[in-house]
């Protein structure tokens, strides 16, 4: 066998290498996709569930010191908890605020919020600050709006916009969803709750990481 013969032959064989290389990581990546996609489905469906839940407890929402401001009437830490059967819930403010201008709708600062469902179930919900308005049945969270899942996934929203009545949510701002396993990024986002369909929308980009350490917790 002549060189030049040789080199084709080395040619042809890395061109077969190269191919096989790339077809396994393609099959690894569509192996990873069929995962993650529905266990981040997943995460949201309840994450969203859960917001939706928390908020329409506002009304309940405890009492505790009442000052009258030029914002409007301040509640200092008003605070909910209780259980529903199915799981214990506490809903937390640092204030609360009744426009004068307004009556129905409030605004809150510093909202935290946890549902419970068993020992290993457990979702966190926090925002800087929301607009609750009683009249709409509509709540705006904004600011570092995050859903923490049993602290193994995790949703952040710039801002996001609940309507109770329908419990429909929706953002036209960036949004993230992180897991171990990889993370999804939007620059828009629904979610219809009467038919369980979460969509993302606009400027759409997802990490894998098939290989992570799976005691590591997202951020």
């Amino acid at each position: 066998m002549d060189q030049t013969t040789q080199r084709s032959g080395d040619v042809a064989d890395g061109r077969v290498n190269k191919a096989r290389v790339n077809a396994r990581r393609h099959s690894g990546r569509v192996r990873a996709l069929r995962i993650l996609l529905p266990v981040l489905g997943l995460v949201v469906l309840l994450g969203m569930g859960g917001l939706i839940f928390v908020f329409n407890l506002l009304n309940s929402l405890g009492i505790g010191n009442v000052t009258l401001t030029s914002e409007g009437l301040v509640m200092d830490r008003p605070e909910l908890s209780g259980n529903d059967g199915d799981r214990t819930y506490r809903v937390l403010a640092e204030r609360a605020i009744q426009r004068l201008t307004n009556p129905r709708i409030i605004d809150l600062e510093m909202i935290t919020a946890e549902i419970v469902s068993n020992p290993e179930e457990k979702a966190q919900i926090t925002s800087d600050k929301g607009t609750y308005d009683s009249s709409a049945e509509t709540l705006q969270l904004f600011e570092n709006v995050r859903i923490n899942w049993s602290g193994k996934y995790a949703i952040e929203f710039q801002r996001v916009d609940v309507d109770m009545k329908t419990g429909a949510v929706v953002t036209d701002r960036s949004m993230q969803v992180q897991s171990k396993g990889g993370d999804i990024q939007a620059n828009g986002f629904t979610y219809d709750q009467e038919n369980g369909i979460a969509r993302f929308t606009d400027g759409i980009k997802m990490v894998l990481r098939p290989g992570a350490d799976k005691t590591e917790n997202p951020q």
